[in-house]
């Protein structure tokens, strides 16, 4: 196995920076996930890793060795591409087959000597990587006979039969239906699990990489934001933005104010009026809750405010409700704010009229410029 190192990255494509000072680790047998949102810079990062692009300045290390002059033919890295780029014209076989052909290994009888790999060799790795990812009826078809899953299993199998240092995945599950996307990312783990080599995902879906990734690198407009587990990302967003970006359904914010009185401080926001444990700035800040943390109920109570519930989605074991706060409960505002809240299917209905609270034991606070605020923030203060 082998790790991957990025250090201070940066890539401009004349006077657009795509990647801006990116250091990143991914350790041995890592599933890291580059998270974010179309022109984030993620792929570009990934390609700058396979050699196919040559950074501005930074360096790339993959295990101990530095990369930086190495061809992407001398780096040993399998990348899955978006398209899966099969050979349409040969079949499945072939294509699995096609770099293993083309490979020198050395001779057993003169070590000196490379020769081509036997044909057996290839049939047996086939028959293994076919069989990993269940496959193997399909050797004699080609691409255009296969379904979209198959021909992304063709893709990983092509790449795994190479026995690389790592794999590089470029959105390899977007060309999916949403149900074969979610089999696929169940498949991608359990292969991962069972090769337990180092993978680098690319991916603009926050369900994909929340349930992919060992750790997360959530990108915007080149720069790397936060690189974390799935968890501490949700609980811990270092900003305001990765806030927004990753959670389903999106987090639900209150710009506000912080009010000190006799040595305790409050959050206010109009009728809301949150008492925070923590102590931290005067003035302006952003108070931010989950969905499922909001507090829904049909009875007022202290610091709720009125909404009314325009849409009820049901969910198995719980409801997602889409609310709407009129303005006379959020001073200055010139229409009702729309939020979406998550219940244990307390069976709301359109048109009913509720009170909606924040935990503020569940509550994460942002100052001006998007940064959590650690003193105020509820989840800071939790072991």
């Amino acid at each position: 196995m082998t790790g991957i190192r990025l250090e201070h990255i940066t890539k401009r494509f004349k006077k657009e920076v795509a990647v801006d000072d990116v250091s990143m680790q991914v350790a041995d047998g890592e599933f890291l996930v580059i998270l974010g949102a179309s022109g984030s810079g993620k792929t570009t990062i990934l390609r700058m890793i396979a050699g196919l692009e040559v950074q501005t300045s930074g360096h790339v290390y993959i295990g101990d060795m530095l990369v930086d002059d190495y061809e992407p033919r001398d780096r040993n890295i399998a990348m899955v591409f978006q398209s899966y780029a099969l050979y349409p014209h040969l079949t499945v076989y072939q294509n699995i087959a096609f770099g293993l052909k083309l490979r020198r290994v050395p001779d057993p009888h003169d070590e000196t000597k490379l020769r081509k790999m036997p044909k057996a060799e290839i049939d047996q790795k086939i028959h293994s990587v076919t069989t990993l990812l269940g496959i193997p009826e399909t050797l004699q078809k080609r691409p255009a006979e296969l379904s979209g899953g198959q021909r992304q299993r063709v893709a990983l199998a092509r790449a795994i039969v190479r026995d690389p240092e790592a794999f590089l995945l470029d959105e390899p599950l977007s060309n999916l239906d949403a149900k074969i996307r979610s089999n696929a990312r169940i498949e991608l783990k359990r292969i991962h699990q069972q090769l337990r080599q180092t993978f680098v995902f690319v991916t603009h879906d926050q369900t994909e990489a929340m349930t992919l990734g060992d750790r997360l690198a959530v990108m915007n407009h080149g720069r790397l934001l936060q690189c974390d587990t799935p968890d501490r990302i949700l609980s811990h967003p270092a900003s305001r933005y990765v806030a927004a970006f990753v959670g389903s359904p999106e987090m639900v914010f209150l710009e506000g104010a912080v009010e000190a009185s006799g040595g305790s401080y409050t959050f206010v926001k109009d009728r809301v009026r949150i008492p925070l444990r923590g102590v931290g700035p005067v003035g302006p800040v952003t108070l931010g809750q989950r969905p499922w943390d909001l507090l829904v109920a049909r009875k007022p109570e202290d610091g709720a405010v009125p909404a009314n519930v325009t849409g009820v989605e049901h969910l198995g074991s719980s409801d997602q409700l889409f609310l709407e706060i009129p303005p006379s409960a959020v001073t200055g505002a010139a229409s009702p704010l729309a939020i979406r809240a998550v219940v244990r299917a307390y069976d709301f209905h359109v048109g009913e009229s509720v009170y909606v609270g924040f935990d503020a034991d569940r509550a994460l606070f942002f100052d001006a410029d998007g940064a959590r605020l650690e003193s105020l923030s509820a989840a800071d203060r939790l072991p």
